[in-house]
C-alpha cells in the first residue's frame, strides 16, 4: 500500500508568515463571504455608472450575447416551460440538433433555473448569471488559496477579486459559458493536488467531469492545462519517490480522467458528430511558425487599463494587477519556495506566453482550430497560475529581503519606462496607462515595505491594501469592460411580434415557417421570440445548409445563414408561410395581408409547400448548383430539376459596370436584384420616387427583393461603385405551375411536433422525396413502415429514395450518438460510486480491524492486571 511523506508534507504547508502570526487580520469563513461580496458590490457600483437596468435604459449585452446567447437562452426558456424535448428545435435555421446546441451553449445546470423567472426579463436574468457566476469564481480561487496554503485569511478575497474581474472577464464576460469553466479550473487544480499528494481523487473527477459538460470547447484548454501542471506536481512530488508509487499515480490520473470525460459524454459525443457537419471541421493544422507580436507588446497588455481586445490580431487579455509585476519577481527570488515547483510552474507560464504569440501552439490550445476572432481564450488558466503564485510571494513576504523588494521595484519600473517608450506613438496603448500603473505599483510597494518592517499595525495596512486593490479593480473593469446597448431598442418589438405570431400559432396547427422580412434584429429571431424560423447564427450551423444558401442567393457566412435574399420560391420550397415585417409591404395574389398590431405586420405567402415533396428521378445528378451562377439562375435551375419547369425567373436588364441605373419593366411581377460585383454593401432603389436603402451585400451575388413592381414603373438603383446588376422578374405563371406539381406529390402532413412528423405522400413516378430539413443522421425516414436509407442533397436537405404510389411516412428524430454516449455516462457514473463506496468499505475494514486490535489490547491489559492484583493478594 502506497504510503506518503506526511512531515515533508506538513513542513511544505507551515510558513512562517504574516497571516499566521498575527490574529488582528480578520479570518474564517468570513473569507469567502467577502470574496462573493466585494465583487458583487462592484458590479453593482458598475451598472449604476452605465446606466444598465434597473439604474438605466441601458443593458449588458454585447456581441455574441446580442446575436446568440440571449435567443438561445430564450428558447431554453420556452422548451423548459412548454415541457418541449430538448433535442431538436424548429425555432433555429430551418431545423437544428438542440441537444448539439445545448451543449455548447447552455448546458451548465445553473441555467435550469431560468424557467422561474419571467421570459421578458432574459437579458436581466443573464446579466444576473454572469455576476453570480463571476463572484462564484472569486469564491472558487479563495477556496484553493485557502486550502494550498492553510489560511483562511481575508488577504486571499483580493486575489480571488482580481480572478473574477481580471481582463479576461472584462473582455469575455458575455461569452456566459465559459465562466463556468472560470468557476470551476480553481477546484479542478486543487483536486489534482490532491490526487498527487494524498490519492483523494473525486473532487478533481467531478470538477473537471462538470467542467467538460458545461463547456467542452473550453475544456480542451483546461485539459492541456491539467497535462501540463502534473507533470509539475509529479516532478515536485515530496512523497515516496519509487517507481511504483509514480506509476500508481499516473495510472490513478488518467483513469480517473477518462472518467470525468465520461460523465460528460452524454453531450460530447452528440456534439462531436453535429462539429463534424460544421465548418470548424475542414481545418488544417498550419505549416509555417509565425509570430503574431513582440514579446514587449504581449506583457504590456498585463497593464491597467489596456483596452480589451476582441478581434483577430491575438492579443491576449491578461490583466489581473498590476502588483503581478512586483510579486513575480519576488516569486522566483524567494529561495524557501522548492526549485522544482518554481521552475515547473515558470515552464507553464511560457508555456502560456508562448501560446499566446505563435501560432501553432495558439493552433493546438484552440481545439486544432484558429478563433473566428476573441482570441487567447485560454488565457483564464494563465492568469489563475499567476494570481497563485504571486499570492505566494506575498504570504511569503517576511522572507524577502529589503533589498529582493527594491530589485522587484526597480524591474517593474524599467519595464514600464522601456514600454512606454516602445509605444509612444501607439493608438492602442495610451501613455496614461503607463503613468496609473507605475502609480499604483509604487502603492503596493510602499505598502508591502510597511508590512515587511512592521512599522504600522497590519489591520490598517490590510484596509490599505482592500481599498487600493479595489479602486484598480474598478477602475480597469470600467475602462475596459461592460459594453452596453439600449434596453429599450432590443425589446421594442417584443410584446407585438409576441401577439401577431401568437395569433397565428392560434388559428393554423399545421406546419409551417415564418421570418422577419423587414426589422430582424438577428438571425436567431426566431428563437427569441419563439416561432419557426430558417436563419441561424451559430457555432454548430450545418456548413452545408450555409453553402445552399450561398447558392440560392441568401445571405449565409461560416457559421450563419438567414433569410434576406429570399424569394418566393424559397420561401414556397422551404415551408416560409408567414413573414413579419415592421413596415407595410405591397401584397397581390402570392402575398397577402394577414394580421397586424403595433407596428408588426404578418403577411401570407398563398403557395406554400409542405415540409416534404416528390421530384422525378435522381435529384442529386439533376441539380448541381453552380457557383458560376447567381443565386436566381441556382433557383431557376432548382425549380427544373424538381418539376421539369424552365426560367421561373426572367432576367430583364443587365448592367454590368454602371453605378447609378434607371430602368422600366415591360410587365408588372415581383422584381429582384442581383448584386454580383463583391464589395458593394449598400444600395439604393427608388420606385417611383420612394426610396429603400438595402445593406449588408458584400459578399457579393445577393439577391434584393424589392416587391411587387407595375409595368411602366421608374426604377432606380445606385451605389457608390460598379455594381455587375442583373434585374429578373418572377414569371408568376411558371412559379404557379412548378408549385402545383410539387404540391400534388407533397407529404400530407397529419401530426408533428418537434421530433417528428407522421403522414403520407402520393407519387406520380419514382424520385427522390426531398424534405425541406437540414441533413442529419438522426433523422430516420419510414416509408410504409419500412426504414429508409437517407442522404443529402446538395450536402444540406434531408432525402430519401421512394417509389410511384400512396405510401404512408413516418419520420423520428433522435440525435446521433446520444444514447450511446448516456451509457457511458451512466457507467461512469455507476464506476464513479462503485470506486467511492469501495474505499470507504476499505477505510471502515482499516477502522474495524485497528478497534479490534485496540480492543484486544485492551482485553489483555486488563486480564494483566486482574492477574497481578490475584497474585499480590495471595502473597
Amino acid at each position: 500500500m502506497e504510503t506518503v511523506n506526511k512531515e515533508n508534507k506538513k513542513k511544505s504547508f507551515n510558513f512562517s508568515l504574516i497571516d499566521n502570526t498575527s490574529t488582528s487580520i480578520p479570518a474564517g469563513n468570513i473569507t469567502f463571504i467577502l470574496s462573493f461580496c466585494i465583487p458583487a458590490l462592484i458590479f453593482l457600483a458598475l451598472y449604476y455608472l452605465r446606466d444598465i437596468f434597473p439604474f438605466g435604459n441601458d443593458c449588458y449585452l454585447r456581441s455574441d450575447m446580442y446575436h446568440q446567447y440571449a435567443p438561445f437562452y430564450s428558447e431554453l426558456w420556452h422548451k423548459l416551460r412548454t415541457g418541449d424535448t430538448l433535442l431538436y428545435s424548429w425555432d433555429i435555421g430551418m431545423g437544428v440538433n438542440f441537444t448539439s446546441l445545448f451543449a455548447y451553449y447552455l448546458a451548465s445546470p445553473i441555467n435550469w433555473l431560468i424557467a422561474l423567472l419571467p421570459q421578458k426579463y432574459m437579458i436581466e436574468i443573464m446579466n444576473m448569471l454572469i455576476v453570480m457566476k463571476l463572484c462564484a469564481s472569486s469564491v472558487t480561487f479563495s477556496y484553493y488559496i485557502s486550502k494550498h496554503f492553510h489560511t483562511k485569511k481575508c488577504t486571499i478575497a483580493l486575489f480571488g477579486m482580481f480572478y473574477a474581474l481580471s481582463a479576461y472577464s472584462a473582455a469575455y464576460s458575455w461569452n456566459i459559458m465559459w465562466l463556468d469553466c472560470i468557476v470551476l479550473i480553481p477546484l479542478i487544480m486543487l483536486g489534482l493536488e490532491k490526487l498527487v499528494d494524498e490519492n483523494k481523487c473525486y473532487l478533481y473527477c467531478i470538477s473537471l467531469g462538470l467542467c467538460i459538460f458545461t463547456n467542452y470547447y473550453i475544456s480542451i484548454m483546461v485539459c492541456i492545462s491539467v497535462c501540463l501542471y502534473f507533470i509539475v506536481l509529479m516532478i515536485a512530488y515530496d512523497g515516496d519517490k519509487s517507481f511504483g508509487i509514480y506509476i500508481k499515480k499516473i495510472l490513478r490520473w488518467i483513469f480517473y480522467s477518462l472518467i470525468a470525460g465520461g460523465l460528460a459524454a452524454c453531450l460530447l459525443l452528440p456534439e462531436m458528430y453535429t462539429f463534424s457537419l460544421s465548418a470548424s471541421s475542414s481545418t488544417s493544422f498550419p505549416t509555417k511558425l509565425t509570430s503574431y507580436f513582440s514579446v514587449m507588446e504581449m506583457l504590456v497588455r498585463q497593464l491597467i487599463n489596456v483596452p480589451v481586445h476582441l478581434g483577430l490580431e491575438h492579443y491576449p487579455n491578461i490583466y489581473c494587477g498590476v502588483a503581478v509585476f512586483l510579486l513575480i519577481p519576488l516569486y522566483i527570488m524567494n529561495k524557501k519556495i522548492k526549485p522544482a515547483e518554481k521552475i515547473g510552474k515558470c515552464i507553464i507560464l511560457l508555456v502560456f506566453l508562448l501560446a499566446f504569440n505563435l501560432n501553432i501552439p495558439n493552433f493546438i490550445w484552440h481545439g486544432f482550430h484558429y478563433p473566428n476572432s476573441l482570441p487567447c481564450r485560454q488565457s483564464f488558466i494563465y492568469i489563475f497560475f499567476l494570481l497563485s503564485m504571486s499570492y505566494e510571494a506575498f504570504y511569503r513576504i517576511r522572507q524577502s529581503t529589503v533589498k529582493q523588494i527594491s530589485a522587484s521595484v526597480w524591474f517593474s519600473i524599467i519595464f514600464l519606462v522601456l514600454a512606454e517608450q516602445i509605444f509612444k506613438d501607439s493608438d492602442t496603448y495610451d501613455f496614461k496607462i503607463f503613468y496609473i500603473s507605475g502609480a499604483f505599483i509604487l502603492i503596493y510597494a510602499l505598502l508591502i515595505y510597511l508590512k515587511k518592517t512592521k512599522n504600522f499595525k497590519i489591520p490598517v495596512i490590510f484596509f490599505a491594501v482592500l481599498c487600493i486593490s479595489v479602486v484598480e479593480c474598478t477602475i480597469n473593469m470600467e475602462s475596459t469592460g461592460l459594453g452596453t446597448t439600449s434596453r429599450t431598442a432590443y425589446l421594442l418589438d417584443y410584446n407585438a411580434v409576441k401577439t401577431v405570431t401568437s395569433d397565428v400559432s392560434d388559428n393554423d396547427d399545421s406546419f409551417y415557417r415564418m421570418d422577419k422580412i423587414t426589422g430582424a434584429r438577428s438571425k436567431n429571431d426566431g428563437a427569441w421570440h419563439n416561432y419557426h424560423t430558417i436563419s441561424t447564427f451559430s457555432s454548430t450551423c450545418s456548413a452545408g445548409m450555409s453553402q445552399l444558401y450561398k447558392y440560392l442567393g441568401m445571405v449565409s457566412s461560416t457559421n450563419a445563414y438567414g433569410y434576406d435574399g429570399s424569394t418566393i420560391v424559397t420561401n414556397s420550397l422551404f415551408s416560409v408561410k408567414y413573414l413579419i415585417s415592421n413596415k407595410l409591404l405591397s401584397t397581390d395574389s402570392l402575398r397577402t395581408y394577414y394580421n397586424g398590431y403595433d407596428g408588426e405586420f404578418i403577411y401570407k405567402n398563398e403557395y406554400t409547400l409542405p415540409a416534404g415533396y416528390v421530384s422525378d428521378g435522381n435529384l442529386s445528378e439533376k441539380w448541381k448548383p453552380d457557383t458560376i451562377y447567381n443565386g436566381i439562375e441556382n433557383q431557376n435551375s432548382l425549380i427544373e430539376a424538381l418539376t421539369g419547369v424552365k426560367d421561373t425567373f426572367t432576367e430583364c436588364f443587365v448592367y454590368p459596370s454602371q453605378i447609378d441605373v434607371t430602368f422600366s419593366p415591360s410587365s408588372s411581377g415581383h422584381m429582384y436584384l442581383v448584386i454580383q460585383k463583391e464589395g458593394v454593401d449598400n444600395i439604393g432603389v427608388t420606385i417611383n420616387g420612394n426610396t429603400t436603402g438595402y445593406s449588408g451585400l458584400k459578399n457579393g451575388n445577393r439577391t434584393v427583393d424589392i416587391g411587387y413592381v407595375n409595368a411602366g414603373d421608374s426604377i432606380n438603383v445606385n451605389a457608390e461603385t460598379s455594381m455587375n446588376l442583373h434585374v429578373y422578374i418572377l414569371n408568376e405563371n411558371k412559379f404557379k405551375q412548378a408549385y402545383n406539381i410539387l404540391n400534388n406529390n407533397s407529404f400530407q402532413v397529419e401530426k408533428w411536433n418537434s421530433t417528428g412528423f407522421t403522414g403520407s405522400v402520393t407519387c406520380d413516378n419514382d424520385g427522390t422525396f426531398l424534405f425541406s430539413i437540414p441533413y442529419d443522421k438522426g433523422w430516420s425516414v419510414y416509408i410504409d413502415g419500412k426504414k429508409c436509407s437517407t442522404y443529402s442533397i446538395a450536402d444540406a436537405l434531408l432525402a430519401v429514395d421512394i417509389t410511384k404510389g400512396t405510401h404512408s411516412v413516418k419520420l423520428k428524430f433522435m440525435p446521433v450518438n446520444l444514447i450511446k454516449g448516456c451509457i457511458i455516462t451512466f457507467i461512469c457514473i455507476i464506476i464513479l460510486i462503485g470506486t467511492a463506496v469501495a474505499k470507504r468499505r476499505g477505510i471502515d475494514k482499516k477502522l474495524k480491524q485497528k478497534l479490534i486490535v485496540i480492543f484486544n489490547n485492551h482485553a489483555n491489559n486488563d486480564s494483566l492486571t486482574e492477574s497481578d492484583t490475584n497474585t499480590t493478594e495471595e502473597q
